[in-house]
């Protein structure tokens, strides 16, 4: 076959935008060696894909899927051509030779000769892949590469099995054996067949010639059980692909969408295929806006391919890109804010005239920065008509305007994060992205599948729900790209499946043992740098459950396996004795040395305290099955109420109490009571300028609004249309406040919020200038109470005489 005629086949299958002759890549090889590779790698890589789908056709295999074939796992997609798809010796090492080449970019630069080495090694198995699966010469070729393939099957079967029985009878080894054991139980069986392979006459030979399809079925099927039953080191495809998103050593460009074609992984949300159902059903232009890292390109993009039938090719140059979708016009501009500013003020013009028509025929999809956006709009007077619908709705995010009829604002500002992260926790956890881990020798140490596991436990997603809960209901946010970054190294720890296989069996337990689920999350032995732009992150150490002390849970930790409870002492022995990241039962071999009293109470007890009990704490807070008593590790001690009263979206009238008192303690600056529960408007100086009763405040919860994946995260107080905004922190304030708390504990983060609620309460009703209310001690309730006095005139007598001249 010509070599012209194997490249076409090649380029056939490749989706490369412009494809280059065989004739030219021989060409472009002596100034550009390295690019050249890269192209060739666009070719091999569909090519491995093509192969895998032809031979398990031809065998009736089951298909593995693609992202084995992409560059970051070629090499495990290859290999299980040879393991699972029978492809011969020969094309499996050089192949592997051409992977080696492929590698060697990302270190340095490639030489000609290697280049060349790479284009030879394509085409030879190019043609091998052309005249196996070819249209001209299929039928010929099946039988053909069958019947060699037999052959070398055939001696590699015979080869393991030698190869494993000196494994496990001469070297008598250990660790084979307990591999096969945790595989299902399964053994080897190699004797019979073994016996059955050295006893294969001529004449069955000539009946495999006739049967080479069946016959090589079979003998794959066996190869593959006795190959399958001493497990082997995996790779794991998802891992390979959380891992780019490793500030430590990521490609940046894998992390922002501008810079990718392919979309590896999506995550669905509310307002991505609300803007999606607007366009193509009831059509407006759309504004988005957020911060960076919000999903605002991704959203443009995933317009662009559920309206588009053509695959995306990625983003023009101007950022700006039209489709035609029934009978309008969509144009999407994937960043206002990249543009020059003539660009910017022509494109709102153009937006701001469609205004105008009745049934328009052009809308926009613009992703936009709120402040560059607003200073457009302010700066130049001949926008003013598209300013006053726009500015509206990013003072009122989640209120309807009659104008957004024409133009609808998004703000990915108000979506909440512990929506996305939930979203993001449960699709990177589905099973179909963790069942290779059941085949690798190394998942009784890897962190990363136990990771896994625990994370798709119930429990521990809910507990790791209410922390990003908490981010929401003190109005912090996280974008979508600093959830996966986040997410990524809390699963991972910042490793792969290649670490975990190097990690020794002992010496690194207690390195991996670090990179638990609960350690990651909140950034633990991490250098603080690597996460200290994101805001996010920085609140959840606040937040931790390792450096908060309670006695009772802290006197579980230690004693629980000595609980006279059944149930106490399971709960501990499943909690703390088995696992990677209690390093396999050390924990409880230390707490037995520690009551042994071995080096004294003293040494073991602050090595014990220090080394395990932070730890501990945490896994307690994700994984103990107590709701209640868990967040006592929790700075914040009445969260699960709040989190209720959101949930439910009503107040319980005790709680509306509190609250009230709290507010009195805050404005007197002392311990006030209230017999009927009033609210006292009062100055530090303890004059009352307002009396308000219970029934005259109104408590609203925030509804949630699931179009654009926002939650309650507020609680408002209103009286006479003045609001005072609850959030977590001023809620968590207020009720301890009620509880005879400090007033200094958290006071700079609500003192301001609460000073301007009451001064702005005080012009409410005018003081009568003959009444004074204050607030005085009272020592029978051990508190101030309201107490008024009447201010009388000075009487003056009008009928009295009065002597000019005397002398007073």
């Amino acid at each position: 076959m010509r070599p012209e005629e194997t490249w076409e086949h090649l380029t056939n299958l490749s989706n490369e935008d412009i494809s280059f002759s065989y004739e030219d890549v021989n060409q472009m090889i002596v100034f550009n060696p390295t690019e050249q590779v890269l192209y060739m790698q666009s070719l091999f890589l569909p090519m491995a894909f093509r192969w895998m789908r032809d031979l398990s056709n031809l065998y009736n295999y089951k298909s593995i899927p693609k992202t084995y074939y992409e560059a970051h796992s070629i090499q495990y997609g290859w290999k299980a051509l040879k393991t699972k798809y029978n492809l011969s010796m020969k094309n499996y090492r050089e192949g592997v030779r051409f992977l080696e080449i492929c590698e060697i970019v990302t270190k340095r630069d490639i030489t000609k000769k290697e280049a060349n080495e790479a284009l030879n090694i394509l085409m030879k198995l190019g043609q091998s892949w052309v005249l196996d699966f070819g249209d001209s010469s299929e039928k010929e070729s099946k039988e053909t590469i069958a019947i060699t393939e037999l052959q070398t099957s055939t001696s590699e079967v015979v080869d393991n099995k030698e190869s494993t029985k000196v494994n496990q009878y001469e070297n008598n080894s250990v660790d084979i054996q307990e591999e096969v054991a945790e595989q299902d139980g399964l053994s080897f069986e190699t004797v019979e067949t073994e016996s059955k392979t050295e006893t294969k006459t001529e004449t069955e030979t000539e009946t495999v010639k006739e049967n080479t399809i069946p016959m090589t079925q079979e003998l794959i099927t066996e190869q593959e059980r006795v190959m399958i039953t001493p497990l082997k080191e995996q790779i794991n495809p998802f891992v390979d692909f959380m891992h780019q998103y490793d500030l430590t050593t990521a490609d940046y460009s894998k992390i922002f969408d501008e810079h990718t074609k392919k979309i590896e992984y999506s995550i669905d949300t509310n307002i991505n295929q609300k803007i999606i159902d607007e366009l193509s059903t009831s059509p407006r232009s759309i504004i988005i806006t957020g911060n960076a890292g919000d999903g605002k390109t991704r959203i443009c993009r995933n317009v662009y391919d559920q309206l588009v039938e053509t695959e995306f090719e990625g983003w023009p140059e101007s950022g700006i890109e039209e489709i035609t979708y029934n009978d309008y016009t969509i144009r999407i501009i994937k960043d206002l804010s990249e543009l020059r500013d003539e660009i910017i003020v022509s494109e709102l013009k153009k937006l701001q005239e469609t205004l105008q028509e009745t049934e328009p025929k052009l809308y926009f999809l613009i992703a936009a920065n709120e402040g560059k956006l607003t200073h457009t709009l302010v700066k130049y007077p001949e926008l003013k008509s598209l300013k006053d619908i726009i500015i509206p709705q990013f003072m009122s995010p989640n209120k309807e305007f009659k104008e957004a009829e024409h133009v609808k604002v998004y703000n990915l500002l108000y979506a909440s994060s512990s929506v996305y992260a939930e979203k993001i926790i449960e699709g990177w956890n589905e099973e179909e992205n963790w069942s290779i881990c059941g085949e690798c020798s190394s998942r009784h140490k890897c962190i990363i599948n136990d990771n896994h596991i625990a994370m798709s436990n119930k429990t521990t997603r809910n507990r790791m729900m209410r922390m990003y809960k908490s981010l929401d209901m003190n109005g912090k946010h996280m974008t979508m790209r600093e959830l996966l970054i986040h997410l990524a190294y809390t699963q991972t720890g910042g490793m792969t499946c290649r670490t975990v296989h190097e990690a020794s069996q002992s010496e690194e337990i207690e390195e991996l043992a670090k990179k638990s689920y609960y350690e990651n999350f909140f950034g633990n032995n991490l250098r603080p740098e690597v996460f200290e732009e994101i805001s996010g992150i920085q609140e959840f150490k606040s937040l931790d459950p390792g450096y908060i002390s309670d006695s009772l849970i802290d006197d579980f930790l230690l004693n629980g396996d000595l609980s006279s409870q059944e149930k106490t002492r399971d709960s501990h022995t499943m909690l703390f004795k088995k696992g990677i990241d209690v390093e396999n039962g050390a924990y409880y071999e230390e707490v037995k040395m520690y009551r042994s009293n071995i080096n004294g109470d003293n040494v073991n007890g602050v090595e014990l305290m220090s080394k395990w009990f932070p730890r501990l704490r945490r896994k307690y807070y994700f994984e103990s099955k107590d709701n209640k008593k868990v967040e006592q590790l929790i700075p914040y001690r009445h969260r699960h109420e709040f989190i209720g009263i959101l949930h439910k979206g009503k107040i319980e009238h005790s709680t509306k109490i509190k609250l009230v008192d709290g507010l009195n303690t805050f404005f007197a600056k002392r311990m006030v009571y209230s017999p009927s529960h009033q609210l006292y408007v009062a100055s530090d100086s303890l004059l009352v300028h307002q009396i308000i009763g219970l029934d005259q405040i109104n408590f609203v919860v925030q509804e949630k609004n699931e179009d654009i994946d926002q939650t309650s995260t507020t609680l408002t107080l209103s009286i006479n249309e003045i609001e005072l905004e609850v959030n977590l922190v001023t809620f968590e304030y207020l009720m301890r406040l009620s509880n005879g708390g400090m007033l200094n504990v958290l006071r700079e983060h609500v003192e301001i919020l609460l000073n301007s609620f009451r001064n702005r309460l005080i012009p409410l009703k005018k003081q009568d200038e003959e009444i004074l209310q204050i607030l005085k001690f009272d020592y029978t309730q051990g508190a101030f109470i309201l107490e008024t006095i009447e201010i009388k005139p000075p009487y003056v007598d009008t009928d009295e005489e009065v002597d000019e001249d005397e002398d007073y």
